[in-house]
């Protein structure tokens, strides 16, 4: 939040002028549960909603979200039987960061 703070400018990063409007931008986070919709935390989700009023809304970036869940179930004995979950959601990040890689790999070669 405090970093938020110092970039989310009026008139000059935010506001009618954004500096960086379309700005491409991939947020990377991880969460020991899921907060997945259906879920029964669903309404705990508060980054990806945060982030992307700030970033997306507030400063006109094109967001993304790498977001694997359940990082907790191999080492919590009570998420045992989410160890599938957890291992198809890891696989789809890093599938997810693997594609990003060379999206911005392309888009740098190219500048």
């Amino acid at each position: 939040k405090a970093w938020l703070d110092n970039v989310i400018l009026m008139g000059r990063t935010a506001g009618e002028t954004q500096s960086a409007k379309g700005t491409p931008v991939t947020v990377v986070a991880s969460r020991g549960g899921s907060y997945a919709p259906g879920t029964p935390r669903e309404g705990f989700e508060y980054v990806q909603n945060y982030l992307n009023a700030a970033l997306g809304t507030g400063l006109g970036l094109d967001v993304d979200f790498i977001v694997p869940e359940l990082t907790m179930a191999t080492v919590n004995p009570a998420m045992a039987e989410l160890v599938p979950l957890y291992e198809a959601s890891r696989d789809r990040a890093l599938e997810d960061a693997a594609t990003k890689a060379r999206e911005l790999a392309k888009r740098l070669a190219a500048a």
